[in-house]
């Protein structure tokens, strides 16, 4: 048995943004989050001229890797502008912060109880739309947000079905701006997700069909995507694919690359999608005797001869990227290896294909070392 959650609107398309208006509820003071990306180009003010005549507050200054101590910073400004819906535009980061936000903006519970599962995060917030101007996470379809405590370093999920946005406006066009470096590392991560979802140990025949088709969409636009930002087409399949890879691992979860990365990027402070496209070859390797029919049913359906052709076309895709493939071009060090293993024990761990032991985990980077 298994259950699809998704935003009850979910909208797709070339200059879908220009019927923002008419989705959006009328007469309600808007907080609109973004990072600082989608205020400097202009998409923000855009935004902000198709929500008029409604009262906006903004807040601009979210984090690449939000923590959950700017959560709290921002719904000390939601309770402030008595909001009663939110807009958030941008990465992943400024999306995740929006829907917490949203979920838990009228709470006393401080953001850390949410985090560590201390208190279930309430039943119902405010409406709250997700417009994504990155083509990599997918948090524009997922009922979690993904946040770093600061004091602790332990970077994880904030869950519950009260985090899913009421609308997902996926509009390409919002993604012509991202600059080269930030759509390979978003694409790698979508990629990452796609291929994870497809072999999980979660997975079903639903979510197997989402998650081929995102990866099958974006190996044949992410080069196109980096090369030229304003290619529409592979803009829109690279928005797409990174959509439709979301809804599949929401319900299957993913597995140990993410497993691994959520550590390595807390302890590295580098780009989440550059650390999943480092750590995935590697950890199919790993897990292709466990999961080699479904890797290469997946590496055909995408035009490859089999999994292990498939994998060395991601090595291909690293390499072309500028994209190291040891870890110590991050700043991991050996010291560090432990906290990662004892950190990487998530839901996506438990969803790869492959058991891994600590002694195992412990391996695998050593040889990405």
């Amino acid at each position: 048995m298994y259950k699809f959650t998704i935003p009850d609107n979910v909208v797709f398309g070339v200059n879908a943004v220009e019927k923002l208006d008419r989705l959006f509820p009328e007469d309600v003071r808007t907080l609109i989050i973004s990072g600082r990306s989608a205020k400097n180009n202009g998409i923000v003010d855009r935004i902000a001229e198709i929500l008029a005549p409604r009262p906006v507050a903004f807040f601009c200054n979210v984090e690449p890797e939000p923590t959950i101590q700017q959560v709290d910073e921002v719904r000390e400004l939601f309770c402030k502008f008595n909001t009663e819906a939110v807009l958030a535009v941008g990465g992943g980061s400024a999306l995740d912060v929006g829907k917490v936000v949203a979920a838990a903006g009228y709470s006393t519970v401080p953001t850390a109880k949410f985090f560590y599962n201390r208190v279930a995060m309430p039943e119902k917030g405010v409406f709250m739309a997700a417009l994504p101007t990155t083509a990599g996470t997918g948090a524009e379809v997922t009922p979690n947000g993904v946040f770093t405590d600061k004091e602790s370093n332990i970077k994880q999920s904030i869950r519950g079905g009260s985090i899913l946005p009421s609308l997902a406006l996926v509009d390409p066009v919002l993604c012509v701006e991202c600059p080269a470096e930030i759509t390979a590392a978003s694409g790698l991560d979508a990629l990452t997700q796609g291929v994870e979802s497809f072999i999980s140990r979660n997975a079903n025949n639903a979510t197997r069909a989402w998650a081929m088709q995102g990866v099958k969409l974006i190996i044949n636009s992410i080069e196109k995507a980096v090369a030229d930002g304003r290619d529409i087409f592979a803009r829109s399949d690279m928005s797409e694919g990174t959509m439709l890879g979301a809804m599949a691992f929401a319900v299957s979860g993913l597995g140990a690359v993410h497993g691994l990365a959520h550590p390595v990027g807390a302890v590295t402070h580098k780009p989440h999608g550059t650390v999943c496209g480092m750590l995935l070859p590697q950890v199919l390797k790993w897990n292709y005797p466990a999961c080699s029919q479904e890797l290469d049913e997946l590496a055909l359906y995408c035009g490859f001869s089999a999994g292990f052709e498939l994998i060395s076309h991601i090595e291909f895709l690293l390499d072309k990227f500028n994209i190291p493939r040891k870890l110590s071009g991050i700043g991991l060090q050996e010291k560090f290896l432990p906290w990662v293993v004892e950190n990487s024990r998530s839901g996506s761990m438990r969803a790869n294909p492959r058991d891994f032991s600590d002694e195992e985990l412990t391996a695998l980077l050593l040889e990405m070392l």
